[in-house]
């Protein structure tokens, strides 16, 4: 009691503090300064300006960003209005899509505030009438969705980056969120070619099968391009795993005359249900089908397209190979189809199959002779041969989407309604140039997808209903079909204590994936769960604010139902147990045959065990708790005497480092010393625990 008491003392001593500072704070506090934003950006009717702006304040490291935008008509009617998301303390993102009716002139005020000061700087934006040549970066390397890590056989993943923009001078390649711990991506500013590496630890590999790499790619004229390419970590298949394996049902495909992309469908049936989307591993260059190696193979990740996870029909869809070629000429595409049961679901005993067993289904593609009718507008193409009569041209729009138009180079007022001709002639993908008919939201959306009952929730707001706990059900993410934009869905809670708060996103990775960052009232990102597999998890101790949810896809066209489930739990927040600092300096002393419990680690905290031992002695630790969850894992390390190296180094799952339940650990000492023992966290994890240490001879 003693201990608590001291410790309420000095809360309510520094806010009595901050209360009486705060008059003279004010009084003294330095405005923000503006970096970057204000400018001159040109931008046509249909296409998306993005410009980011960045400020500093010595004194203030939490900035808010507004805009200021007399001149632009039904500035809040509008179904695309302009918007300044936070993108960080001190940035955010000004996005902008005219229409016909902003062309000219338009001078933005670029507002940003540290709560006390407001600056402010002018952006001018010009809007002319129709799109000119192509404005968006080309992500021509890497190519497909993905590539695949075939643990038995390489370690690291090193991927080539590279970007076409035939109007810009320079392009700046970046990582977006989430960046996982190893990445490193290698690219000079204004470069068009960089290189990815990334070596993943043991407990990566042990926390999950599939990461996003998010690459962006931005012109510094606000056109910016994304691209989402998953990395596959494809782990040695464990034995004796109880369960039946998937059963994949398929009809080889049959030889295609045609310039169509190739569709692979297929049926995935098992009694526990699947673990994620089936993969489908494809090549052209393949010169034994019994021999393949599967890491030479570029993987496509499958949609589901009806059915359960025990039971459903999906297709993946592999680029034509002959778009290229000329007419007659033929490629064989040599593909397997991969799926993964989820039969351990605490474990990693599950049960994947190939299909075929043995060998690869292979088919022939032919470049069809004589006249090819393509698609229609806004059909995706990947070549301009794919598209509608021989001038119309496969072009990227906004976010680097390929889709098909529509040529309107002699006769520029027959586009169809909603879209505009363009007026300088556009490059399509694969070198065709003419005019083209462009819609006037920059990018083709179906508008197939029904909103859920809970919008108008596109916006953080404190109109929107607070959350109580339990289980929201039937709601839906869709595209937006103004915008051309992901829908995003908002929610608000408020807490009144520190909290233990849970939050979950229930829904199937095959019917379009979800992602969900937690953000304060400022709008700073508080928490994320951006997986590439079924569901995403939250479970963060918060203080007493109030907080929202956003609720986000990158899937073009996205119609997704999902769950959120929420839940709070007051005083359920990670306590200290009575041993607290038991830092390097106040390890606590222990000796064989010790067991010391009710110990517990929160997030960010380590706990430090000293222990006496003679040279060519044995220690062994053991760490008991009971694990569920990957915010529960927590790791044990031997350290050097002087406390400057751990000599067990991560990741060892049998030797203090597992991803599962309960922790063991076996040291020879080389020296006679005092040495340490360390326990903590893996990632932040939380959870109670014991230790018992036996020294052997």
């Amino acid at each position: 009691m003693h201990r608590i008491t001291v410790q309420l003392f000095f809360i309510i001593l520094s806010l009595l503090s901050a209360v009486a500072c705060t008059p003279d704070k004010k009084k003294t506090s330095a405005p923000p300064v503006i970096v970057s934003g204000p400018a001159t950006r040109e931008v046509y009717v249909g296409t998306e300006l993005t410009v980011q702006v960045v400020a500093t304040d010595v004194d203030s490291p939490e900035l808010t960003f507004s805009f200021r935008a007399p001149t632009i008509q039904d500035l809040q009617t509008r179904p695309n209005p302009p918007t300044m998301t936070q993108s960080g303390a001190q940035s955010a993102y000004f996005r902008f899509t005219p229409t016909s009716a902003d062309v000219g002139d338009h001078f933005i005020d670029l507002v940003v505030s540290d709560g006390v000061n407001e600056v402010s700087g002018v952006l001018t934006v010009r809007v002319q009438s129709s799109t000119g040549s192509n404005p968006y970066p080309v992500f021509v390397a890497p190519l497909g969705s993905g590539t695949t890590l075939d643990l038995e056989q390489d370690t690291c993943f090193s991927i080539q980056v590279q970007v076409e923009d035939a109007d810009s001078s320079a392009i700046d390649i970046t990582l977006e969120e989430p960046v996982v711990e190893g990445y490193e991506l290698t690219a000079a500013a204004g470069s068009f070619t960089g290189s990815f590496s990334w070596c993943p630890t043991q407990k990566q590999i042990d926390e999950s099968d599939r990461f996003s790499l998010n690459l962006k790619a931005d012109d510094r004229e606000g056109h910016v391009t994304f691209k989402r390419y998953t990395l596959l970590l494809r782990r040695p298949v464990e034995t004796d795993c109880a369960g039946a394996d998937p059963v994949v049902s398929h009809t080889p495909v049959a030889a295609l005359n045609s310039v169509n992309d190739v569709v692979v469908s297929f049926t995935v049936t098992d009694d526990a249900g699947i673990f994620a989307a089936p993969i489908v591993y494809y090549s052209t260059n393949v010169s034994n089908p019994d021999t393949y190696y599967i890491g030479d193979l570029i993987p496509v990740t499958s949609q589901m397209v009806s059915g359960t996870r025990t039971n459903g029909q999906y297709t993946a869809v592999i680029p034509n190979p002959v778009v290229s070629l000329t007419p007659g000429a033929s490629i064989t595409v040599s593909y397997v189809i991969e799926a993964q049961d989820d039969d351990d679901l605490s474990g990693k005993c599950d049960h994947r199959v190939l299909s075929p067993l043995t060998g690869m289904y292979q088919t022939t593609v032919t470049h069809p002779t004589g006249t090819v009718t393509g698609g229609a507008l806004c059909t995706t193409c990947t070549a301009d041969v794919q598209c509608g009569g021989v001038n119309d041209a496969c072009v990227v729009l906004a976010g680097g989407t390929m889709r098909c138009l529509v040529d309107c180079q002699d006769n520029p007022d027959g586009c169809p309604t909603g879209t505009v001709c363009s007026v300088d002639p556009l490059v399509g993908v694969t070198g065709l140039t003419r005019r083209q008919c462009v819609p006037l939201t920059g990018s083709c959306v179906t508008g197939g997808c029904v909103a859920d009952s809970r919008e108008d929730d596109d916006a953080p707001s404190t109109q929107l209903p607070a959350l109580a706990d339990g289980t929201y059900s039937d709601l839906t993410m869709c595209m937006d079909t103004d915008t051309g934009m992901v829908d995003p869905d908002w929610f608000r809670f408020t807490l009144s204590s520190t909290t233990l708060t849970m939050i979950e996103l229930q829904f199937l990775h095959a019917q379009g994936d979800i992602d969900m960052k937690l953000r304060d009232s400022a709008n700073a990102v508080v928490d994320r769960s951006m997986s590439v597999t079924n569901n995403e998890t939250i479970v963060a101790c918060l203080e007493p604010a109030t907080y929202y949810i956003e609720v986000f896809s990158w899937d073009e066209d996205v119609s997704t139902s999902y769950d959120l489930v929420f839940e709070t739990i007051p005083g359920g927040c990670c306590q200290d147990d009575a041993w607290e600092p038991s830092d390097m300096e106040n390890a606590i002393p222990v000796m064989s045959n010790d067991i010391v419990d009710e110990l517990s680690i929160c997030s960010g905290d380590e706990d430090w065990f000293a222990i006496d031992l003679v040279q060519g002695q044995y220690l062994y630790v053991e760490v008991l708790f009971d694990q569920t969850t990957d915010e529960q894992d927590l790791d044990v390390y031997v350290v050097s005497p002087n406390g400057s190296t751990i000599l067990t180094p991560c990741c060892d799952p049998d030797n203090g480092q597992s991803a599962t339940s309960n922790e063991e650990l076996l040291f020879e000492a080389t020296s006679t010393a005092t040495y340490y023992v360390l326990v903590e966290g893996f990632y932040g994890s939380e959870n109670s625990y014991m230790i018992s240490f036996e020294v052997m001879n």
